[in-house]
């Protein structure tokens, strides 16, 4: 059985770029969703020292909207503030941030709980949760928060089956009323 052919092409995502302590040091950080089951994410150097955000995939592909986050540690020159990534909506510049050290028993930050949309039943695998100021498709829907990890870790964990039938009858009220506005129009 011969291997399938790989595709490389260039991705999106979120970026987000801190210095490393006191050194000259820089962690570079691409969180985004991978449209596909069969698709990796990678932070590549370019010759010319900036970076490429890409994606790898095969002909067949099995849409699931999976999160990713790629980190790459990089060494940037004195006096340097910037770090440029090249991604499928443009070239990004993306300003190098104070290192933040907190210890995660401090501050366990915000998170909101969000649910894709369906027509049908929504099992409990289709709620994630992630950090408050994280974008995401807009096929997900906030479901519950911002609140601690904890709290939205129990917001899934009961199977809220009553809010989700709430939500898919708003969805499909606003559906209704756009297929109203496009037949006028």
């Amino acid at each position: 059985m011969g291997r399938k052919s790989t595709t490389r092409m260039l991705g999106c995502a979120e970026y987000e770029a801190k210095w490393i302590d006191d050194s000259m040091a820089v962690q570079l950080t691409a969180r985004g969703f991978l449209p596909c089951a069969n698709h990796f994410a990678q932070l590549e150097k370019r010759s010319n020292g900036r970076w490429e955000l890409v994606f790898y995939t095969q002909d067949s592909s099995k849409e699931t909207h999976t999160p990713f986050c790629q980190q790459v540690i990089m060494v940037v020159e004195d006096g340097c503030n910037t770090v440029f990534v090249m991604d499928a909506l443009g070239q990004h510049e993306v300003s190098i941030q104070q290192a933040i050290i907190q210890e995660p028993s401090d501050q366990p930050g915000m998170h909101i709980v969000y649910a894709r949309k369906t027509a049908v039943n929504v099992p409990d695998e289709t709620f994630f949760t992630q950090p408050l100021g994280t974008k995401v498709l807009p096929i997900y829907s906030r479901a519950f928060g911002p609140s601690s990890k904890a709290e939205c870790d129990a917001f899934i964990a009961a199977a809220n089956n009553d809010f989700m039938m709430e939500l898919d009858a708003l969805h499909a009220k606003i559906e209704g009323v756009e297929r109203q506005e496009d037949s006028r129009g």
